[in-house]
């Protein structure tokens, strides 16, 4: 009797062959490989995400986000490859494999042989990176970077090692723990390296579109990968969250919206797209809604501490000054650190009348050379203050660095009675010709 192959849709899988269709290899990353393995063990029943979490990381927690991440490294190749979507996802519970699988002896297929897998702390060490960069915090972003550049040097021709640095990158910048040229550099570098290892690698080109448009100011070249992006995978949820983005610095807040929207039917607990999604309605003015799918959102996702940031502001705008505050310390509480936080934080204590105690974190903020607090937060923090031409004047420095919140100067609610002034401050995101949509 020699080796068992699982066959099922016209695929064959075996532990030394691979995954294959009519005699062609399909590369899988240890980690998509591992979870097929689980799945095919179980067909038609629901593997359970504490099941799939205990298999791939038994000594750690798994956060839902790293379990779409895996079951996505999946999908794909299987996609790509001529089948179905086979995999089904219970939301909040778990997956189900809906192909009939049938175990035959290895001479009833022709294997592929493969090179021998890669070792497997790199799954461990690329784990490692997406758990730290989940907590958000200063060292947290740190060590997610060591991790990952770990995995790189281990496997330099792993596309999703390359691409997940290119998008810590862009979580490091977005909540102050980098500057934009030099995330900017860092990600036109790992995405680089990612497309140039798979040439159509949807989430290196995706973050790449991103950096592009929000820290470059090149909006219709960062669309125009992203509408890629999103075209070669419906399912790839960040995809979304950058497209969306971008759609709002090009003047487009409702396709924006409606992208969060459609990205959500299929990753409905995704914590980014619930976090854009609450702030895009925010920016549209609709308080009381954002704030009611802020709410939802942390219903969801306990986790997602952006969400209490678009409380915050709606609160505050809406004059309930001692809710605002507490909904920035309730975000601040989970990142102390996070300069992202800290500016709205320093903003709702502003309008609350606590001015000393704002004025004293917008001074911390500046002072910390390590830091990074977008200008363009800090603006509305001083505009709150009666500080305008400072306001103004964080603005026009955000815009010219490349803060990726320049995307949003000219929608945020905070800043309305200060727009006509942005629009005079020269090259704001919105100057480019407005992309066709």
């Amino acid at each position: 009797m020699g080796e068992l192959v699982r066959r099922f849709s016209g695929f064959t899988y075996s532990a030394q062959g691979g995954l294959q269709r009519d005699g062609a290899r399909i590369h899988l990353g240890p980690q998509a490989r591992q979870l097929l393995e689980l799945l095919l063990d179980a067909p038609g029943v629901l593997v359970t995400k504490s099941e799939i979490a205990a298999r791939l990381w038994p000594d750690r927690a798994a956060s839902d986000d790293s379990i779409d991440r895996c079951a996505y490294l999946l999908r794909k190749p299987l996609r790509e490859a001529g089948g179905e979507d086979l995999i089904a996802t219970a939301y909040g519970r778990g997956l189900t494999f809906r192909a009939k699988v049938e175990i035959v002896d290895q001479h009833a297929v022709e294997p592929v042989r493969l090179a021998p897998l890669n070792a497997p702390h790199i799954l461990d060490l690329w784990q490692t990176a997406y758990e730290l960069a989940g907590d958000r915090t200063r060292e947290g972003f740190a060590r997610a970077q060591e991790a990952i550049a770990s995995a790189a040097q281990l496997d330099p021709e792993n596309p999703s090692v390359w691409s997940l640095a290119a998008d810590i990158a862009a979580g490091r910048v977005s909540h102050g723990f980098l500057r934009p040229a030099e995330a900017a550099a860092m990600i036109e570098d790992f995405a680089g390296r990612a497309l140039g290892a798979a040439r159509d690698y949807t989430p290196a080109r995706a973050v790449l579109g991103w950096a592009r448009g929000a820290l470059e100011s090149k909006i219709s070249e960062g669309l125009a990968l992203l509408d890629q992006s999103v075209a070669d995978d419906r399912l790839y949820g960040k995809a979304r969250v950058y497209r969306s983005w971008l759609l709002a610095a090009a003047d487009r807040l409702d396709d924006g919206l409606a992208d969060c929207e459609e990205g959500l039917v299929n990753s409905p607990h995704d914590q980014a797209l619930l976090s854009l999604r609450a702030w895009l309605i925010l920016c549209a003015g609709d308080l009381e809604r954002a704030r009611r799918y802020a709410r939802d959102g942390l219903d969801l996702r306990p986790d997602a501490t952006t969400l209490h940031l678009v409380m915050s502001i709606a609160y505050s705008l809406q004059g309930f000054h001692e809710q605002a505050v507490s909904s920035a310390r309730r975000a601040v509480a989970s990142s102390p650190d996070d300069p992202l936080q800290l500016t709205v934080l320093a903003y709702a204590l502003a309008r609350a009348g606590a001015a000393e105690e704002a004025e004293a974190l917008i001074g911390s903020l500046i002072e910390d050379a390590e830091l990074y607090a977008p200008p363009c937060f800090l603006g509305a923090a001083y505009f709150a203050l009666g500080k305008r031409p400072q306001a103004l004047d964080a603005i026009r420095r955000g815009i010219a660095e490349g803060c990726p919140w320049g995307s949003f100067v000219r929608v945020d609610p905070r800043l309305a009675s200060l727009r006509a002034a942005i629009d005079k401050l020269g090259h704001a995101p919105h100057t480019e010709a407005r992309p066709a949509g």
